[in-house]
């Protein structure tokens, strides 16, 4: 049964899911949540929150000599987003943050977010963070690492101006230790694991 397939059924069963989305940096995960989005939509009501929005302030995320943490899960409000996914689903609505990536700056909290039959969390350590939720199919995106390092080449170099060396250094000398303690241990609690395009 496709992903797509499973989280219907789950949906029918209990009246709602939970849908949880880890992996690394440039995996998919935004890419799967809008592609369950749309794939469910038409069934069912469908939200979602990502984690990117909860990043902390540059001058507030942890750095070492050879450059900042941004996949260290100390990078996050991850206290206020554990919160805002509670007031969400006991309350039916949250108000989320916004994040502007190219300044490392929030920039205001006020999106407001309703409840839905469907509600689909994704970002780096969500399985982490929101382990012992009811009612969850937990999903890690096996992405191989050098796909994941050519979307992060492609993405920050034409979105940001990034020079393309830079980029690579910094995943393996920063990204790719983060991943190594904080994203890659929750493959194993994972209920799905999907690699790359898998879920196409």
């Amino acid at each position: 049964m496709d992903i797509v397939n499973q989280i219907r059924q789950k949906a029918i069963q209990n009246g709602m899911v939970n849908v949880i989305i880890a992996g690394s940096t440039c995996s998919g995960k935004t890419f799967l949540a809008n592609y369950l989005k749309a794939k469910l939509s038409g069934e069912f009501t469908v939200s979602i929150i990502s984690q990117d929005n909860y990043f902390k302030d540059i001058v507030d995320i942890p750095r070492v000599s050879l450059g900042y943490l941004t996949d260290s899960i100390n990078a996050f409000h991850t206290h206020e987003f554990k919160q805002d996914i509670k007031t969400l689903l006991s309350c039916g609505k949250t108000i989320v943050p916004r994040y502007d990536v190219s300044r490392n700056k929030r920039i205001a909290k006020d999106v407001c977010v309703t409840s839905g039959q469907i509600n689909i969390f994704e970002g780096l350590h969500v399985i982490t963070l929101l382990s012992g939720l009811k009612n969850s199919l937990t999903v890690f995106l096996n992405t191989p690492l050098d796909v994941c390092l050519e979307r992060r080449v492609e993405r920050d170099n034409s979105a940001y101006g990034i020079p393309a060396e830079r980029i690579r250094q910094n995943f393996y000398d920063c990204i790719m230790p983060m991943y190594c303690s904080y994203v890659a241990p929750q493959m194993e609690k994972a209920d799905i694991k999907l690699k790359g395009s898998g879920f196409l």
